[in-house]
């Protein structure tokens, strides 16, 4: 029999987590016998065996990033090319500086503007970062580039991925709430037909959680993983979907699956997308 670490709580029922590295996980109910925990690990000997198999295919997909210059990273499940520019963007800048803008996000702070957004249009540029004057960052959609503007020739690493963690932190601080504003209304209108009233959102959290996508408090609390923003959109929509309708429903029940599904019919598939690509979204700086 395959070896195992147990987990002793106040839990109800018996589960088995396969960890990253194939490492088998139990959490069992303080009562239970272990003689009963050996019998179910024996009965489900095939089906650890098959998730550990899935499990180190999935881990030999997982993106190593360098953080270095022609390192891919995802933004809205596409792929760009990291390329560096120096601080006055002569690569680049001549070609913004006509271009009309379309629209201008500014979050502050007690230091004052802490980001600053430029969304542009048919020049293709779909979004320039300045991240506490530090550091520019730029998605160019036509040719698949990720503009990094720095001081140094040669980055180092760490610098590089911890600019980009900043800038994917901002963006997603400006997808989620944005997403959340198009789905909540819908989700409440389902509530009250089935007799229900939602409360507000109180707040949106966004984190860098290692296990969950997102998670919704009794109290209209959302959190949200800003790794999301590097799956396709369809997914961040799945998670945001899920947990608005999750101020109707604190569970997993049949009702809270069936408003997901009315508002999103084909879930499940969103769903397993996730569970088979959530690995491709790991970050490590």
């Amino acid at each position: 029999m395959e070896s195992y670490q147990l987990t002793r709580s106040k839990r109800k029922s018996l589960s088995i987590v396969i960890g990253k590295d194939g490492t088998i996980q139990v959490k069992a109910p303080n009562w239970l016998p272990k003689y009963k925990i050996d019998q179910f690990i024996q009965q489900k000997a095939d089906w650890i065996q098959e998730k550990q198999r899935e499990v180190l295919l999935l881990e030999q997909k997982k993106p190593v990033h360098t953080f270095q210059e022609g390192d891919l990273f995802l933004f809205q499940g596409e792929a760009y090319r990291l390329t560096f520019c120096s601080r006055n963007w002569q690569s680049f800048k001549d070609g913004w500086d006509n271009v009309p803008v379309t629209g201008r996000t500014e979050l502050t702070g007690r230091a004052g503007v802490v980001g600053r957004t430029e969304l542009t249009g048919r020049a293709g540029v779909v979004g320039r970062t300045e991240l506490t004057g530090r550091v520019g960052i730029a998605l160019e959609e036509t040719t698949k580039l990720l503009l990094m503007e720095l001081d140094s020739e040669e980055p180092d690493a760490s610098i590089v991925g911890k600019r980009l963690e900043e800038w994917y932190l901002w963006q997603a601080k400006q997808l989620f709430p944005e997403r959340v504003s198009q789905y909540y209304p819908l989700v409440s209108r389902l509530a009250q037909h089935s007799g229900k009233e939602i409360g507000p959102v109180n707040r949106i959290a966004i984190r860098n959680q290692k296990t969950r996508w997102g998670s919704c408090s009794s109290k209209g609390n959302l959190n949200f993983n800003w790794r999301l923003v590097m799956a396709p959109e369809e997914i961040l929509d799945y998670v945001v979907v899920h947990e608005l309708c999750h101020l109707a429903y604190l569970n997993h029940s049949s009702q809270f699956w069936q408003m997901v599904r009315d508002i999103l019919p084909d879930f499940r598939e969103r769903r397993n997308w996730l569970k088979a690509n959530g690995l491709l979204l790991a970050w490590e700086v």
